[in-house]
């Protein structure tokens, strides 16, 4: 995959401009110096510019972290989460396949499409981000195509303890930037694509060494520890 890739290539306090051409061999299929200068772009913006102030240098972070020390099976699940916190239309666009596929997991782009023009707005923005999303769903392993219009939702897989703490840090610390994360209030679309997990069971697990797990009536929340680790 070219984010793991990527990550793998890239090293600390190097200018991100001298990856431009080698990322042109990691990404290969791609065809067009403009279609892979846009995925370069994504990818430098999600999963290291996020993490930044600056862009004059690479500066370390989870995901580089992690991908020294991790499979890219055990990163993959974390790289579409990140994806999904960083781009509204995305979480928007699952809320949709969720309502629009059918009991044998069919997916047509053609009556999704409509559904979020109707509710989103700008035809041009939706049909462009609707085509690119569901292609990247592909590259995860998520779907599978089988036409320009139809897609299947393949079996859903099981994430580890270890990548919903993970996820857990990072929703903290990147998508809510605060240090008390709700588990009674958080976006169903970010485990859509799992098999359903047993969040309390997480927070028991990690409780005393991530966070300080509070649960109580009508409250059920992490109190982040070492938050700037995860930036």
């Amino acid at each position: 995959m070219w984010i793991y890739e990527t990550l793998k290539m890239v090293e600390v306090g190097a200018k991100p401009s001298i990856y431009n051409e080698p990322f042109e061999d990691i990404a290969q299929e791609l065809v067009g110096k403009e279609g892979k200068r846009k995925v370069r772009t994504v990818i430098f913006r999600t999963f290291i510019y996020s993490f930044q102030k600056k862009r004059t240098k690479i500066e370390n972070n989870m995901f580089l972290q992690l991908a020294e020390s991790h499979s890219l099976s055990y990163l993959k699940p974390l790289f579409l989460w990140k994806i999904l916190m960083d781009y509204e239309i995305a979480r928007f666009i699952i809320q949709k396949i969720t309502l629009g596929v059918d009991h044998s997991g069919h997916i047509s782009t053609q009556l999704l499409s409509k559904k979020l023009v109707q509710e989103y707005g700008d035809r041009d923005v939706v049909k462009r981000s609707l085509r690119s999303f569901m292609t990247t769903l592909v590259h995860f392993g998520v779907l599978s195509q089988e036409d320009k219009n139809n897609y299947i939702l393949l079996p859903k897989e099981t994430v580890s303890d270890e990548q919903v703490r993970e996820f857990l840090l990072l929703y903290g610390a990147n998508f809510l930037e605060s240090e008390v994360v709700d588990l009674q209030n958080m976006p169903e679309e970010f485990f859509y694509f799992s098999e359903p997990v047993d969040m309390i069971s997480v927070a028991q697990e990690f409780n005393g060494k991530d966070w300080e797990y509070v649960r109580e009536v009508g409250r059920n929340v992490l109190m982040l520890k070492n938050r700037n680790s995860r930036q």
